[in-house]
């Protein structure tokens, strides 16, 4: 799939070849997991916004967990709360 990207201040456009475009959620953490099963083990990985550095070996697997059942999210811009 060709997708259309601005430059230059929108003067410019170029095409380029892009895979899954807008993808998130169970497909961004399969494809994660995929990447990082064909690197070492002893790659280091920046976390935390590069500020901490862990090897790929202890790196902790990300699992989405069940929102538990009461729990409280905020909705309409923060002004009012609602249960699970």
């Amino acid at each position: 799939m060709k997708s259309q990207i601005s430059m230059n201040k929108g003067t410019k456009s170029i095409q380029l070849e892009v895979g899954i475009p807008n993808w998130s959620g169970e497909l961004f953490i399969a494809d994660q997991e995929e990447r990082m099963a064909l690197l070492p083990k002893s790659t280091i990985i920046s976390m935390n916004k590069g500020t901490s550095r862990v090897r790929l070996s202890v790196y902790p697997k990300s699992r989405r967990r069940p929102i538990p059942a009461g729990m409280k999210i905020s909705s309409g811009r923060g002004t009012t709360t609602r249960s699970l």
